[in-house]
């Protein structure tokens, strides 16, 4: 029988994708995943999530599904326990699962639940906390405008303060162990979503120390009074003060943020080279990506927003370094790519039927060099119907008022309330945005405003553009809109 390779699945939150030195930022530190793809792993710079939200995103690319097929659009619709999904088509394979990490993932209402997808849910407590030596930093002034960046700061190693708690570097510590004392008669599947870089914005000095702030790249200024954009994002700026929070506040938010990527792609070469020193590294599967994006002061705004898909949020990181045996050519591949196409690539390329339909495409072609354009454009989806009670997260409702989430909340849940659905359709040349309640459709062309600034929808000048792209959202809708069940019912019973 045919030996299964190892897979190893490295999740950050909020990672975005344009922070990648391989790829061109001279701003980005990230001296292990530069190095992987030098040597056997592809990057597409170019791939897409299908939600700027985690949970949407986490069920989407564990599916391969878009959020709308079965609903899961908001962050507390999990996926429920007769819901296929990676984990649950592995684990029938014979895989031993591991996951380190967060969940926004699947219902669960016991600890004992994660049973149902995976051998062990890590819990990094005991000996993975005797490395914890960084200090939380000083809180912020009350009157501080950087409340309002989710700015938390630098953290350092002084005597005072109290320790702060490293849950990322806990979980990859116990990666490692794991890889180290691996099952013998089973491969296993190795999963890691971890917290950062998702705000707030803190880092340890060493890494912030790391990033040049002169090689940072500038961020997308506010937009200008007849940018036509949706106006929530000048609610949200009012709401979290961003006029008082200075360039240089902006660009130490961006320094940080930069610094905690850093972070990320010093605990992946930690697993990369553990699968080197256990022998594993030519026979196992990394796939290093993100849910979603970050504003890190684009459009001066921090985090994400749960109305609006920027490429800042949407665009996130791809890096994939398949076995020895399958046929690669790495480095970079600019084509259009999205989340699903995970899923779809390692049935493909494991030579699995996972036993229902999934709607991703598989990069087998695109990892071993063939050009050919894989999608025609890429789809992603946002928001809440109107008067959609399912979909409003009211937790943070019970928040204090001055948090950062009850303050974006403030601003969004009326939103939503409305009617806050949108549907995305980006080709390498345009994005165009609809919002079925309020009209307030987006169209882009992407490359006189790469940024986004300057909503064209309504333009007599884009007029065809626009109804080619509405057009292309119809077709997808037809042909995503639900999947059929494998097996069949009996009628005569």
């Amino acid at each position: 029988m045919k030996k299964k390779p190892n897979i190893v699945m490295f999740v950050p939150d909020s990672y975005r994708g344009d922070v990648l030195g391989h790829q061109g930022n001279a701003g980005a530190l990230t001296p292990n995943l530069d190095t992987i793809v030098a040597d056997d792993a592809v990057s597409y710079s170019n791939a897409f999530a299908q939600n700027p939200v985690c949970t949407p995103s986490r069920c989407s690319f564990m599916t391969g599904w878009y959020p709308h097929v079965h609903g899961h659009r908001s962050m507390i619709n999990m996926l429920k326990e007769h819901e296929p999904s990676l984990l649950t088509v592995l684990k029938q394979e014979g895989y031993y699962i591991w996951w380190g990490g967060k969940n926004d993932l699947v219902r669960v209402h016991r600890r004992e639940d994660y049973l149902r997808y995976c051998d062990e849910k890590f819990s990094p407590g005991g000996k993975y906390t005797e490395f914890m030596e960084y200090k939380q930093p000083p809180a912020l002034a009350p009157d501080d405008p950087r409340h309002g960046a989710f700015y938390k700061g630098v953290l350092t190693r002084d005597d005072e303060g109290a320790k702060h708690w490293d849950g990322d570097t806990a979980c990859v510590l116990g990666a490692v162990d794991m890889i180290k004392n691996r099952p013998s008669d089973q491969p296993f599947f190795c999963y890691l979503p971890l917290s950062k870089p998702h705000p707030a914005y803190y880092a340890e000095e060493d890494y912030y120390n790391a990033i040049e702030l002169d090689s940072l790249p500038p961020r997308i200024p506010n937009p200008a009074k007849d940018a036509n954009l949706p106006e929530i994002l000048a609610g949200l700026r009012a709401e979290y003060r961003s006029d008082d929070i200075t360039e240089d506040m902006w660009r130490d938010v961006k320094r940080i943020y930069y610094a905690m990527c850093a972070k990320i792609d010093g605990l992946f070469g930690m697993v990369v080279d553990a699968l080197k020193e256990e022998g594993l590294y030519d026979d196992t599967w990394i796939l290093f990506f993100s849910d979603h994006g970050d504003f890190t002061g684009d459009y001066s705004l921090p985090e994400k927003v749960h109305t609006n898909m920027p490429d800042c949020l949407v665009r996130v990181p791809l890096v994939i370094k398949p076995p020895a045996t399958v046929p690669a050519k790495h480095g970079n591949r600019q084509h259009l790519t999205e989340l699903l196409d995970i899923t779809a690539t390692l049935y493909d390329l494991l030579d699995i039927e996972p036993g229902y339909a999934h709607q991703g495409t598989s990069l087998r072609d695109s990892l071993a060099g063939d050009e050919t354009a894989i999608h025609d454009a890429v789809f992603a989806e946002v928001g809440g119907r109107k008067g959609e009670e399912a979909f409003r997260n009211k937790q943070v409702l019970d928040m204090p008022p001055t948090s950062f989430y009850a303050r974006q909340g403030k601003v969004a849940l009326p939103c939503h309330l409305e009617g806050s659905h949108a549907v995305m359709c980006r080709t390498t040349k345009h994005k165009y945005v609809r919002r079925y309640y309020t009209g307030h459709h987006e169209l882009f062309d992407l490359e006189a405003d790469p940024g986004e600034t300057r909503n064209l929808s309504g333009h007599p000048d884009y007029a065809d553009v626009e109804r080619q792209l509405a057009m292309r959202l119809l077709d997808f809708f037809m042909h995503t809109g639900d999947v059929l069940p494998y097996e069949a019912d009996s009628r005569r019973i």
